[in-house]
């Protein structure tokens, strides 16, 4: 088994990848996921994630440079093997073209290489990655395989965390939506603010880009917030769970 981590924000999305399984056009399959709340120490939870399970390699991409090290102590204690970081200079099955490459997020680059790789057809048809989680993030591959870059917004909690710490009187409201978009009490107001407005940011957004780019497109949907925002807008997107841990797999698979 190979171990994956995206060490997030506010916690690590770690998996086993089996590297042999699979039929789909890149070999291999996600076969186990655990959330990491950030801490100290994860010897304890990784002990119980892997099981009996042995890990033959390790790969992760970082957005909390002082999570790095603790990880990678973990690892080496948990599993016996070292872990590997990705970033904007790993080997690619894409050209990043990114202005400022050194600031941009390798969660950002893991999802883009995972949907190329899946999705996209080389010269025939680019991917456009929408990865809704704490944040709205838009990555766009050309058919060319070139990757300029994309969006960032802010994602649904954040939005809500933000209305509810920077003012006096209005709650934080639970993220459902409500029974319509006119609010008949502020909870309500708040939820179809914040909810309207990511679908209604994940439509535009896609639009403004197949109009700024030349197509076509594959839209590619992954993110805890992903299959709810097809079945709200009702689209014939691509939703792909743990894009970004299987973009750490094919970097680690194109390191060799």
């Amino acid at each position: 088994m190979w171990l994956l981590i995206d060490i997030g924000n506010s916690a690590s999305k770690v998996g086993l990848f089996d590297p042999t399984s699979g039929t789909e056009r890149v070999p291999g399959e996600v076969v186990r996921t655990e959330r990491f709340e950030h801490g100290p120490s994860y010897d304890r939870a990784l002990r119980a994630l892997l099981g009996s399970e042995n890990v033959s390699r390790a790969g992760a991409v970082s957005v909390v440079p002082q999570q790095k090290e603790i990880w990678a102590d973990t690892v080496h204690r948990v599993c016996g093997v070292p872990l590997g970081f990705h970033d904007q200079h790993s080997v690619m099955p894409i050209q990043l073209t990114y202005q400022t490459p050194d600031t941009m997020g390798h969660d950002r680059i893991a999802v883009a290489v995972a949907a190329w790789m899946r999705h996209g057809i080389p010269g025939e048809k680019g991917v456009l990655v929408l990865d809704a989680g704490t944040a709205l993030n838009v990555e766009v591959v050309r058919r060319d395989g070139s990757y300029p870059g994309g969006i960032i917004a802010a994602g649904p909690a954040m939005v809500r965390d933000a209305l509810g710490f920077s003012t006096a009187q209005l709650p934080l409201a639970s993220l459902s939506l409500p029974p319509t978009p006119v609010g008949t009490s502020t909870t309500e107001a708040l939820q179809s603010g914040i909810l309207y407005s990511l679908l209604d940011a994940a439509a535009g957004l896609v639009r403004r880009v197949k109009e700024a780019e030349e197509g076509p497109f594959q839209v590619v949907v992954t993110g805890g917030w992903g299959t709810w925002m097809i079945e709200q807008l009702r689209v014939e997107w691509v939703y792909d769970r743990n894009l970004v841990l299987k973009g750490v797999s094919d970097l680690m698979r194109l390191a060799n």
